[in-house]
């Protein structure tokens, strides 16, 4: 091992993605709890909410996969429904497929599963600074690995406060919050405001969609914009 490699986590990418996960993490909390909380009411269980942010690590799929279950659903029906829901996770793959491409093995093994809605807004507004591998590793790592950290735990703590913690304060709050801490960010590029002022009038609009669909559609659309107006302008 290189002394580069011993000293991976000393650069300032991992300052720059503490600094990014904080607004990200705090904005997750309700929506990780309410998750946790979920879990450990309905017949699934707590233990398996907590499993699912460990597996799946993003909450739309999660909370799909806890509602099927809970209602008697079969194994393959809930497999091919969070693959439905997490099919837009492709998109982002495909952007972040030429980071990924000059890493070793080990990352590219471990990487792909910090692919979620708040990791790929985080980094993707500092792409342009990350353009050398290790300095994207290192955001990387500190970025995604701390987002699944802090999700698990508070799914954690959500399945264990479930008895106290109301679960319809909690939602109430949850998909705010989180497009919120997404969206903060990106207003500080033209292409960010852009992509969130079309998310912000699509989640205003869909808002009254159940399971939190009304967030999940304002996420791609901005995604969407986002893609088509970095390739407009290459």
């Amino acid at each position: 091992m290189s002394i580069t490699e011993r000293h991976t986590f000393r650069g300032g990418e991992v300052r720059t993605a503490v600094r990014d996960l904080a607004p990200v993490a705090l904005g997750l909390v309700p929506f990780a709890l309410l998750i946790g909380v979920t879990g450990a009411r309905s017949a699934a269980g707590g233990g398996t909410a907590v499993l699912s942010s460990v597996l799946l690590l993003g909450g739309s799929a999660q909370m799909t996969a806890l509602t099927l279950l809970a209602g008697g659903a079969a194994s393959g029906a809930v497999i091919a429904t969070v693959a439905v829901v997490n099919a837009r996770f492709l998109l982002y793959s495909a952007a972040l497929e030429p980071h990924f491409r000059d890493q070793p093995t080990w990352f590219r093994w471990l990487a792909p599963h910090f692919v979620v809605d708040p990791t790929y807004a985080m980094v993707s507004r500092r792409l342009d600074a990350l353009a050398d591998p290790a300095a994207f590793r290192r955001y990387w790592l500190v970025g995604g690995g701390g987002l699944a950290l802090a999700w698990i735990a508070m799914t954690a703590a959500g399945a264990l406060l479930a008895p106290v913690l109301p679960a319809s304060a909690a939602l109430t709050v949850a998909a705010p919050a989180m497009f919120l801490a997404m969206l903060v960010p990106q207003l500080k590029q033209r292409t960010g405001r852009r992509a969130a002022a079309v998310a912000g009038v699509v989640a205003a609009v869909a808002a009254t969609l159940p399971h939190g669909l009304g967030l999940l559609a304002a996420i791609v659309t901005g995604v969407l914009v986002t893609t088509l107006t970095d390739r407009s302008a290459s």
